[in-house]
């Protein structure tokens, strides 16, 4: 381990530049040893004192025992030994004979059979290409800030689905695709393009289904809105009480409906469109000519009404009884793709000869 003595930070062993301020490891760095395990003791066994003992010296001037002469037979007479074999010596000044240059072959260099796998959130150094850590601020090998560098990023889903990217090595050249990889192409797009197709397919019988899950999750998600009604009119009116007054946003201000024949299918009944298909949820009302009680209870309104919803299919026809009461009034409305409405009194309390019934304003909420 490499201690830099600059910031002291710890860098791996043959680091030349320090990672956190990017010097010189061979100039401000410092080699420490990592702490190992704590070698186990030897035991020496003792061994075991040798006794010597003392040899005692000759005198030098003892005295030689003298062996009486004997006659040596031919057995006993010493074998003279080999002369020493003769070393053939060089003549000095001779000279190695002379021989003709030879090629040496240069070594190609060795490339790696596998492309190296680089992990992702590597920063890749722009002064030299090698990858470094991402917690590196500075290349381990060439000191070059990596403030700007390539950081290597998990590649999107679709590029994982259509292949893996290939690493190719310096020199590569690439060969012009071939039937196989332009087959194993076109492949893969039509597997998506079937399984696009064939959701689609099982889907459609369920489009009811689905779409009323969408809503329901729209409705649990968005509030609704008041929608509006165009091109409004009714079956008639009293004075300047016209059915537009009816959708005005004031309650001081009432839509009333005269008498109708004994030959109409309906009672009165103010109707109007929407500018595009809406998704109704409710509606509010405030019966009679005014929320104040006093008009209110001198006045006609209505006890029951009979709304009709035109959508693309068939007409929606629910009825409502109402309250006899000056205050706000909310009932649920739930049809989809509406495009008009009509609402008719089927029943009024309190007319008068002039005016059959009256509506102070009616609201209609809904989601597109």
């Amino acid at each position: 381990m490499i201690l830099c003595s600059d910031c002291g930070e710890q860098n791996e062993d043959g680091t030349v530049f320090c990672g956190r301020c990017g010097v010189f490891l061979e100039w401000e760095g410092e080699k420490v040893e990592q702490p190992g395990a704590v070698p186990t003791p030897v035991v020496v066994q003792p061994q075991e004192a040798v006794t010597q003992v003392p040899v005692v010296a000759q005198p030098a001037a003892a005295a030689v025992a003298t062996v009486p002469a004997q006659e040596i037979t031919g057995s006993q007479k010493p074998v003279p030994l080999p002369a020493p074999e003769q070393v053939a010596r060089q003549p000095e000044g001779q000279q190695p004979g002379s021989r003709q240059p030879q090629t040496v072959k240069r070594k190609m260099p060795r490339r790696s059979k596998s492309p190296v796998i680089i992990p992702t959130g590597s920063r890749i150094c722009g002064g030299c290409g090698m990858p470094n850590e991402g917690t590196r601020r500075f290349c381990a090998k060439c000191g070059f800030s990596l403030v700007d560098a390539k950081v290597i990023r998990k590649a999107a889903w679709w590029r994982r689905f259509l292949g893996r990217e290939r690493v190719y090595a310096a020199g590569t050249r690439f060969r012009p695709s071939n039937a196989r990889r332009r087959f194993r192409g076109a492949t893969r797009i039509g597997v998506v393009l079937a399984l696009l197709a064939g959701g689609g397919i099982l889907a459609f019988p369920q489009r009811p289904l689905v779409m009323r899950a969408v809503h329901a999750v729209q409705d649990m998600v968005t509030d609704p809105q008041p929608v509006h009604l165009t091109k409004i009119k009714g079956s008639g009116a009293v004075g300047k009480q016209a059915p537009a007054l009816a959708f005005d946003g004031a309650k001081n201000t009432y839509w009333g409906a005269p008498k109708v024949g004994k030959n109409a299918v309906v009672g009165p009944y103010v109707a109007g469109t929407f500018q595009q298909p809406v998704r109704l949820t409710h509606f509010g009302i405030y019966a009679g000519v005014s929320d104040q009680t006093p008009k209110f209870v001198a006045g006609p309104r209505p006890a029951e009404l009979e709304i009709t919803v035109f959508t693309e299919d068939k007409p929606v026809i629910k009825r409502f009884r109402l309250a006899d009461s000056s205050k706000y009034q909310k009932f649920k409305l739930k049809v989809d793709d509406a495009r008009g409405v009509q609402i008719a009194v089927v029943r009024s309390t309190n007319p008068s000869r002039a005016t059959l019934t009256a509506i102070a304003e009616i609201e209609l909420f809904g989601k597109p």
